[in-house]
């Protein structure tokens, strides 16, 4: 009988069936973001801006749009 960790549940449940690929795009995002608004605030802001549109595009393949949350929870905490 196989066991399901926390960590595995996570994993797995993490954005769905979106492509591995996506979430990984999304899990560097939301590294990278902090890091960025830290060495300056305008930079942060358009690459922000260019991760939401990516978000939106992909939508069709990887609904539903979670990440775009993620995304916008993020903004709202750095500011």
């Amino acid at each position: 009988m196989p066991t399901t960790t926390l960590r595995k549940a996570f994993i797995k449940n993490f954005l769905g069936k979106a492509p591995d690929w996506y979430k990984l795009a999304i899990i560097a995002f939301l590294i990278i973001n902090p890091i960025l608004f830290a060495i300056d605030p305008f930079v942060a802001g358009w690459v922000l801006v260019v991760e939401f549109i990516f978000t939106l595009a992909m939508a069709l393949k990887c609904y539903p749009l979670q990440p775009g949350g993620l995304l916008a929870i993020e903004l709202s905490q750095s500011v």
